[in-house]
């Protein structure tokens, strides 16, 4: 019996050599990294079947990595994106984090920017639009700044980058960029109290999101664009856009647009007749955290809460925070060498 067990402990020794080649993991990482337009969730899912990240050759550690940064953001996992960009910070001089700086910066631009370290963000922004190395990259990079600008209160500014994002877009032929600008540029009419123009904004942001079938992306438009609905209480045309969004949002795992579509709904809910529970008020209250950023709660208040009677705080101003940590010191000197 003992001999048996043996043997066939020895027999699978091979099988998970095998399983374990660079080449099996490239593979798996090119899956993952083939699903991050369409399904960044699957992505996800890929590289959590990768065992033993931490003994990866460091080029694949990397790699692994900045897949999982990509997939996070549109997920919104914020505390995986914190650990992953500690963990490639580690490797700063190695070829491959050179190599994919213009990635690594706008992920951190990104997060710095989530967690209101503004000045933060928009210095590792502008590293990375230094490095960048396409002009797909600078596009990309542009509408994170303007985000910035937009989040500092400084439209003017979010604007003229959004305008030279536009013309990125249009010299080079991107036109897989302009859901993003569109949705953005909707966010700001909201917030500028033009909700017509928003509307037409999230309109156009939403079929380019399908023309190019990114579902996280239709997701963020289709949610936006409800809102818009509701705002001026069109009723008919949310309850034709409300099927399809909800179905997306239910089955992706980012939990500020689940929380932006409950509010939403509830209002329309409301706006049909039906009386705001207690229960429903309560279960608005937690969505109210959960929601993106301060900028959203505060057009979440204005808008929605007062009319469904959920007594939450109004956001007080941003208070621009200053990031530390140790190698952040190798972000603020941007001393790497430039792309060939």
């Amino acid at each position: 019996m003992l001999k048996a067990i043996i043997g066939l402990w020895i027999m699978l020794i091979p099988l998970t050599i095998w399983a374990a080649t660079p080449s099996q993991i490239i593979d798996k990482l090119q899956e993952a990294e083939d699903y991050l337009t369409v399904d960044p969730a699957t992505t996800l899912s890929l590289l959590a079947q990768i065992d033993q990240v931490e003994s990866l050759p460091t080029s694949l550690f990397l790699r692994w990595h900045l897949i999982r940064l990509r997939a996070a953001v549109p997920t919104h996992q914020m505390e995986m994106m914190e650990y992953s960009l500690a963990a490639i910070f580690t490797h700063h001089t190695h070829a491959y984090f050179i190599e994919k700086l213009p990635t690594a910066m706008s992920a951190l631009g990104i997060w710095l920017r989530r967690h209101d370290y503004l000045n933060d963000a928009w210095l590792s922004l502008e590293c990375a639009y230094k490095h960048a190395q396409s002009e797909q990259q600078r596009l990309v990079l542009t509408n994170s700044l303007a985000l910035v600008s937009r989040q500092l209160g400084d439209y003017d500014k979010a604007q003229r980058l959004y305008g030279r994002a536009n013309s990125i877009a249009d010299m080079a032929g991107i036109t897989s960029k302009n859901g993003i600008i569109a949705n953005n540029l909707g966010i700001i009419a909201l917030e500028l109290g033009n909700v017509a123009e928003a509307e037409r904004q999230f309109r156009k942001a939403l079929a380019s999101y399908q023309e190019i079938d990114k579902r996280s992306g239709q997701i963020s438009a289709g949610v936006n664009l409800l809102f818009a609905f509701i705002i001026q209480e069109q009723l008919l045309n949310y309850q034709r856009l409300y099927g399809p969004t909800s179905r997306l949002t239910e089955s992706f795992p980012n939990e500020t647009k689940q929380a932006m579509l409950l509010w939403v709904n509830a209002r329309f809910m409301q706006l049909e007749g039906h009386p705001v529970s207690e229960q429903t008020k309560a279960s608005l209250k937690l969505a109210y955290a959960q929601l993106q950023d301060d900028n959203i709660r505060r057009l979440v208040f204005q808008h929605l809460a007062k009319p469904l009677g959920v007594d939450v705080q109004l956001p007080k101003p941003v208070i621009v925070r200053q990031f530390e940590r140790s190698w952040y010191n190798v972000v603020k000197a941007c001393d790497w060498p430039k792309a060939s």
